[in-house]
């Protein structure tokens, strides 16, 4: 199946069109990687993502304007909203690298396990490249966006690394979500009590 970014937000399109001029050796789509990811942790990763894969290859979101997304964070008893930029959707060889580095033990620090949940996937960063949008493969929340920007570098569960922000339900909604900062901070103005 072809993925289609003009369907699900087209102020994508261009930005990918950028994206193929200024990095025509991401944009070759590879499946093979997420294959890999897939045996490591037994499960599949949602079709919408690998047809993105399969179709678009990488997206650069710096190279527009469309680049922020709503992450609501669950604190206490309440909902605390704020948006978060997005640096990209990156190429599934990164998406590899960056599993197997964060899945396992630090290589260099004897005292830092694995610094994401379990059956996550990073398949994009934030300004930055240390925070990540994560896709869930886990049965109860299977194909869920989450974003971790706190503190990547302990392992997950200790020292505040501890939260996951909610993005959307799907790879697919977390794309069609995308949009500027302005129109972001305006959406939480709006939500605002």
């Amino acid at each position: 199946m072809t993925f289609d970014l003009n369907a699900v937000n087209p102020r994508l399109v261009e930005i990918w069109e950028r994206t193929r001029k200024e990095w025509p050796n991401k944009i070759q789509p590879d499946i093979r990687p997420l294959k890999e990811i897939e045996s490591d942790c037994g499960e599949d990763l949602p079709e919408d993502y690998k047809d993105f894969v399969r179709s678009c290859g990488y997206i650069d979101l710096e190279l527009g304007e469309f680049n922020a997304c709503i992450v609501k964070y669950s604190v206490g008893q309440s909902i605390k909203r704020s948006w978060a930029w997005a640096l990209d959707v990156s190429t599934s060889s990164f998406a590899l690298n960056r599993y197997m580095f964060l899945s396992r033990p630090h290589m260099h620090y004897s005292h830092i396990g694995p610094r994401i949940p379990p059956k996550t996937v990073p398949i994009g960063t934030s300004s930055g490249g240390d925070d990540y949008y994560l896709i869930d493969l886990s049965e109860e929340k299977y194909g869920r966006i989450w974003f971790n920007g706190g503190n990547a570098v302990a392992t997950w569960g200790t020292e505040g690394n501890t939260i996951l922000g909610f993005v959307a339900p799907s790879f697919t909604a977390f794309l069609a979500g995308l949009m500027t900062k302005d129109e972001a901070e305006q959406k939480l103005a709006a939500e605002s009590p």
